[in-house]
Order: C-alpha cells, then structure tokens, then sequence
C-alpha cells in the first residue's frame, strides 16, 4: 500500500467515531446474536471506547513491541482491515491501537465493506476499491493495485 493511501485510513479515534456514524449506521451490517443481517447496523462505539479503556498491555508485551519497533526494519506501521459487526474486530482492534500507541507505531483502519457486506466469500472484480483491497489481501495478491 502506498504511503499515501495508507495516510487515508482512519485513526482508532476516527473508527470508534464512523462506527456511530449516521454513514455507517447505514451501512448493511450483521448480528452475530442472531446470526441474520442487521439493518440498521448496531451502534458499537461506546462498547469500542470502553473497551479501550480497560485494554491493558503487559509490561512484556510493551517491552516486547517496543523492542520490535526499535529493530532495523522494524515495524512502523499498523494496517487494520476492520468490521464493527465484526465480534472478532470489537475484541481485537482497541487492543491493536494500544500495542501500536506502545510501539510508537502509526495505526490506520480500513473497512473491509463498503455499503454492502461481503456475504458471497471475497469480493467480486469491479467492486468498491475498498472491498477489493480486502479481497486482495485475503488472497496474497497485490494490493497495491487498489490504491
């Protein structure tokens, strides 16, 4: 991914924001509960913030990143593709913005959707460059193409 269209993802603040969005809510979305579409989408940001909040690293897992980072051609950068329907994204992504702010590293977020969900596997050619790069790096393929 180039470093421009990396610098349009969003922060976790910027995520935790869209996801109670009026453009996200509108999004079609999923309820794991019931395991059936979800329309409107649920509103997860308070649920995302506090579990900011809460989310703790280790004092070996901060060291552990920071070492990490300090490594030539170490990591400087964090590239999450996300979902707030997502169980899986609502437990992990608040966990992943802690790690990158102990690292020092530069977290950005990608949605994996665009206005519909993904329900037929990976993306189909000519979807929205989003779901394609999604698709992409699912795949193993070039994802630069979707920049």
């Amino acid at each position: 991914m180039t470093p421009e269209r990396f610098a349009h993802g969003m922060t976790f603040d910027d995520y935790v924001k869209f996801t109670g969005s009026p453009e996200n809510l509108r999004r079609e979305g999923f309820d794991i509960r019931r395991f059936s579409l979800a329309n409107p989408r649920l509103d997860w940001s308070a649920f995302l913030r506090e579990r900011h909040a809460k989310a703790r690293l280790s004092e070996e897992q901060t060291a552990a990143i920071k070492w990490l980072a300090a490594q030539p051609g170490g990591p400087a950068k964090v590239l999450v593709i996300s979902e707030d329907w997502s169980s899986d994204c609502r437990r992990d992504v608040p966990y992943l913005a802690r790690l990158a702010d102990a690292g020092g590293l530069e977290l950005r977020i990608f949605n994996r959707d665009t206005e519909t969900m993904l329900r037929q596997g990976l993306p189909q050619p000519g979807a929205h460059p989003s779901a394609q790069r999604a698709g992409a790096y699912a795949t193993g393929e070039d994802a630069q193409q979707f920049t």
